[in-house]
């Protein structure tokens, strides 16, 4: 049984898949599992979507190398990045009049106090709410954040303050209509 796929397994609540492990990314997604399993809950909002994102992390990062110069959580949440966008791109678009509070389809306690705050998310462009949700949930700093996004420092460093102001700007407003 795979490691990686067993880590992945126990941290969905799902089922592993067979194989054999090859490489050091093991140990980096042994390590950071959870972190990537919030990130992407953070960036798609279902399980069943994050268990198979995750499952395409743990076969992309047995078949790549991690680069030089790269701390593997920025590298390995790059890969959460990625898999979450083609997760996203097999959804049908939402009409206006759907609810952009549906929130997670999970039973887990505290799924109802994350409504908001995936709601708040919702409202950020897709490039801030990457930026935004690896900064606070994967706890990167902005050159990580900048290796993750495949994108230069300083416009990494930009999505973040657009995307946090944006999110201050919200808490605000909703401050004030309570």
């Amino acid at each position: 049984m795979c490691p990686v796929m067993t880590a992945v397994g126990r941290e969905m609540g799902g089922e592993t898949e067979r194989g054999t492990c090859a490489g050091d990314p093991a140990t980096p997604l042994e390590q950071h599992i959870a972190t990537l399993g919030r990130v992407a809950m953070a960036l798609l909002g279902d399980a069943e979507r994050v268990e198979r994102a995750l499952e395409e992390v743990a076969r992309d990062a047995r078949s790549r190398e991690i680069p030089a110069g790269v701390k593997p959580v920025a590298w390995l949440l790059g890969l959460v990045r990625s898999a979450c966008a083609t997760q996203l791109s097999k959804l049908p678009l939402r009409s206006s009049a759907t609810s952009s509070e549906e929130g997670p389809r999970t039973e887990r306690l505290g799924a109802s106090e994350a409504a908001p705050a995936r709601a708040a998310l919702s409202a950020l462009k897709p490039t801030e709410r990457e930026a935004v949700v690896l900064c606070l949930v994967g706890n990167l700093d902005a050159a990580d954040v900048a290796h993750a996004c495949n994108v230069d420092l300083d416009t990494a460093k930009a999505r973040i303050a657009r995307g946090l102001e944006r999110l201050l700007e919200e808490e605000a407003r909703e401050g004030g209509a309570s």
